[in-house]
């Protein structure tokens, strides 16, 4: 770090921290550079402050995100909790819902894959809401679509084919691909591969990705539950669950 930086940041320090040091080290220097010198030596001698200044900080970041998170969800909550395009599952009359912004090539989707089903499994009431976000190749593309059609043309079998997807080895990138997918599920590609041309799949994938850019989402995966956010993938299904404990119904 450079000498600039260093008295740039000495001096915002000397700032903050004049409500901290004792009055016998605040009232005695007569110039900046003492001051910065006394500051750069109590820091020495106290580098627990930065961490309790860092510390401050990330909260009151996390405070704000959570607060703007809040009244986006408010605003769009009718789009993202209740669009009959999106495939879901759970109670039609639950309290909760889970949303779930998702690509099937994307590795950390994949690894959240079985958080989730953890979760739900516990969250009996729980509803949960799967939106189709294809961001990472036009393979992801397809395979948005297709689970969409499948949506279409055989609803029960959706989730039977979004897991297949997710467990599904490597990238995707061709409709054989899929059409092997969903033959190994019994399922009718034909109709499948019609359906996928249906203006109403590119429609409702259209307005998932109006919507992710409302909510801020620039990746996979993103969770929303009630009033809170979780972007990224969770650690855990304990991670998920707390999100899920501490959120309020909208």
């Amino acid at each position: 770090m450079g000498p600039i930086v260093m008295t740039i940041k000495t001096r915002l320090l000397a700032t903050a921290l004049a409500g901290l040091l004792p009055l016998s080290l605040t009232a005695a220097p007569a110039n900046q550079a003492e001051i910065e010198q006394i500051v750069h030596q109590y820091l020495v001698s106290h580098p627990e402050i930065l961490i309790e200044m860092s510390d401050a900080l990330r909260a009151k970041q996390q405070a704000a995100q959570e607060a703007d998170d809040t009244r986006l969800l408010q605003q769009y909550a009718k789009t993202l909790y209740h669009n009959p395009a999106d495939p879901s599952g759970g109670p039609a009359d639950a309290t909760l819902t889970l949303v779930e912004f998702i690509d099937y090539n994307c590795g950390y989707c994949k690894r959240a894959w079985p958080s989730l089903n953890a979760v739900i499994d516990e969250n009996p009431k729980l509803r949960h809401v799967y939106k189709e976000f294809p961001i990472l190749s036009e393979g992801s593309v397809l395979a948005a679509k297709a689970a969409l059609a499948v949506h279409k043309v055989a609803p029960k079998q959706y989730l039977a084919f979004h897991n297949a997807l997710m467990a599904y080895q490597g990238s995707i990138k061709s409709e054989d691909q899929l059409a092997g997918v969903a033959k190994s599920l019994k399922l009718d590609w034909a109709a499948i591969k019609t359906a996928m041309a249906d203006p109403a799949v590119e429609k409702t994938i259209q307005a998932n990705h109006q919507l992710a850019q409302q909510l801020g989402v620039t990746g996979t995966p993103a969770f929303f539950v009630g009033d809170k956010a979780l972007r990224g993938a969770p650690r855990s299904p304990d991670d998920l669950q707390a999100v899920i404990q501490s959120a309020k119904p909208l």
